[in-house]
């Protein structure tokens, strides 16, 4: 039989030409996401050869119509099926990729809140009235303050701290104009939980916007062949990624990938630690209503350390990845029932889907050592996701629903290269990782926050010898020959003695 490579019939010849381009077209855009080793792309590249030379040789046949040319023309139109799921799969990763690595502005809203029986009741009606405002160095609040004079003129009132604030909206006094305040999310948020009747008696009259650009401090590295530290803050909402918010969970991961090792080290949310801008104690937590390159920096000049990239993710995301990759097995020490939930856990093993992680993460009230229980099961559960992704089919199984789960429910400063070098690395060794985790504690006390000014809130004030023993235990992953130097004149200093 003679083989002709391009087929006789006009329409066949254009199948053939469409399936060439294509498959140029995801070559190059596999290449330049760059995710794959070498050796996978040479097996795809050897696959779609085969492929194409078997289905060409098939539609060359010199017959008109024959079972070979439809056999043939069927093998075409499934490679180039194929070709157009993959470059669907390809280019979603490249969207994901820079989408949660680029560096966007934040928000914060800020509310005009006024007492729920008031007589206003739209913002042009406190044209020229007092307004109550938290005595803070903010650009964003200052910024804020602005933004709400152009829409309605009033006459601003400082007072000292956010409590205050609170206290003169709920205390209306006979004869005054009705009482009205402005406040940013966070402290309506912070307002509600310290003053039990502030929610239920009080509304928004009207809410303002304000970005608050993020800076790229990342202190980059070849994060496949360097150690580095990435500051995972956990925010407490659901939904845009954008908004600035507490940091609910503050953990370090220390990733060396040389030695495959993983280092969590968590820090109470309750931390009592300077803020970097404003040189007053608060709750660590508290930082992240200035914006996450605050609670970096406050972190870096308390701890002493450099931390090279942030992952910023809120509720939806962890509910939404969990549940990408087929729900997660953790161990839990107690049995116990949330708080604030409906869920229930046994001690063992758990099999867990998104929700029930989410708040197995978060629960401390069921717990006598509270705080820190709920930091070993955040460990837990980062830990689980962490094997799961990485020692089973599940990120192959569950790609395109970990894409959406991560796209607009998370932040980092990591670049869309140095992510795709990540997975590349992962999938060129194909193995799990050692991952280890450590704990800062602390003392309870009672103590005046920056935030929330002289009234005293519950704080964990650190103890330094497990700030210390943190610090030696990321310095040891990241710089382990380092370590082992230091462990060989200990012992030549034996043998001499």
């Amino acid at each position: 039989m003679r083989i002709h490579f391009l087929p006789k019939s006009i329409p066949l010849a254009i199948m053939t030409f469409v399936v060439l381009i294509a498959e140029v077209l995801f070559l190059l855009l596999l290449t330049g996401l760059d995710i794959l080793p070498g050796k996978y792309l040479v097996l795809i590249i050897a696959v779609l050869f085969i492929a194409d030379l078997a289905a060409f040789i098939l539609m060359s046949s010199r017959k008109k119509v024959t079972f070979q040319r439809m056999v043939g023309l069927i093998m075409a139109l499934l490679i180039l099926n194929g070709i157009g799921m993959g470059s669907e799969y390809v280019y979603s990763t490249y969207d994901t990729f820079q989408k949660i690595s680029e560096i966007k502005a934040q928000y914060e809203d800020y509310h005009v809140i006024v007492l729920k029986n008031s007589s206003y009741h739209s913002v042009r009606a406190i044209e020229d009235k007092p307004v109550s405002v938290i005595k803070m160095d903010s650009k964003m609040y200052q910024e804020a303050q602005e933004k709400l004079q152009t829409e309605v003129s009033v006459k601003f009132e400082k007072k000292a701290d956010c409590l205050e604030v609170g206290n003169q909206l709920l205390g209306e006094k006979e004869g005054a104009d009705e009482p009205v305040i402005f406040v940013s999310n966070a402290n309506y948020k912070m307002l509600c939980e310290e003053l039990d009747s502030f929610q239920g008696n009080t509304k928004k009259l009207y809410t303002l916007s304000v970005k608050k650009r993020t800076d790229d401090d990342a202190k980059r590295i070849n994060v496949t062949e360097d150690p580095f530290n990435l500051y995972i803050s956990g925010i407490d909402i659901w939904g845009d990624i954008e908004q600035v918010s507490r940091s609910d969970v503050n953990m370090i991961m220390t990733v060396n990938p040389q030695t495959k090792k993983i280092l969590l080290t968590s820090i109470p949310r309750d931390s009592y630690v300077e803020l970097h801008s404003y040189g007053a104690l608060d709750k660590l937590t508290h930082s992240g209503i200035y914006g996450i390159d605050e609670t970096l920096k406050t972190v870096e000049d308390w701890m002493d350390i450099d931390l090279n990239y942030y992952a910023r993710i809120n509720f939806s995301m962890l509910v939404d990845v969990v549940n990408a990759i087929g729900g997660i097995d953790v161990e839990s020490k107690f049995a116990f029932k949330s708080k604030i939930s409906k869920y229930t856990y046994k001690v063992g093993m758990n099999h867990l889907d998104g929700k029930a992680a989410l708040y197995f993460a978060r629960e401390r009230k069921a717990f006598k050592a509270q705080d820190e229980e709920r930091i070993r099961n955040q460990q837990i559960v980062l830990k689980a996701i962490i094997d799961k992704i990485t020692t089973s089919p599940a990120l192959l199984t569950g790609y395109p629903k970990i894409l959406d789960a991560v796209e607009g429910e998370m932040q980092t400063n990591l670049s869309n290269k140095d992510i795709a070098a990540l997975v590349k690395m992962q999938i060129r060794d194909l193995g799990g990782w050692e991952i280890e985790s450590i704990n800062i504690s602390g003392t309870d006390a009672m103590k005046p926050t920056y935030s929330m000014g002289s009234r005293e809130l519950f704080v964990s004030i650190p103890k330094e010898e497990t700030v210390e023993a943190a610090k030696e235990k990321i310095h040891e992953v990241m710089y382990p020959s380092e370590n082992l130097k230091e462990e060989e004149l200990k012992e030549q200093d034996l043998v001499k003695k």
